[in-house]
């Protein structure tokens, strides 16, 4: 019996940008999916876009799609958008991408350490720990 990875869920955090009260939780995408749309993206250009390249682009919004738990949006009618691909198709592309930025920045950030100073738990107890000295040879 292995050890369970956990999921992660993300909360977006849009604070300081026009998407400012947009509330996002996600669920964390998997290594091999970034490196495969990576791939794909690689080749694309812009200027010479394909039918092929925009097939491409759209399987990163499908991807990003699936990843969608729930957020707050609404259409300009105040219609809760759905958390899918068709919600994604009726936002700007600008804002989807804003979207799509702040998930990619909360699956790569390192959560900042305690201030300085904080103590919210004991100090471990590293009693358990085996340790032995070095030999000689070793430790110069």
């Amino acid at each position: 019996m292995g050890f369970k990875v956990p999921k992660t869920i993300y909360r977006l955090d849009f604070t300081g940008t026009e998407l400012e009260g947009l509330e996002v939780r996600m669920r964390g995408g998997k290594l091999g999916d970034a490196f495969s749309s990576i791939q794909q993206a690689a080749g694309v250009d812009l200027a010479n876009a394909t039918i092929a390249d925009a097939e491409v682009a759209l399987s990163q919004y499908e991807d990003m799609a699936a990843h969608l738990i729930e957020w707050n949006a609404e259409d300009d009618d105040g219609n809760e958008l759905t958390p899918d691909l068709a919600g994604l198709k009726a936002m700007e592309v600008r804002h989807v991408n804003m979207i799509a930025a702040a998930w990619q920045k909360a699956q790569v950030d390192v959560p900042s350490p305690l201030p300085h100073g904080s103590r919210n738990t004991p100090e471990p107890d590293l009693s358990s720990i085996r340790m032995e000295a070095l030999p000689a040879s070793l430790a110069s």
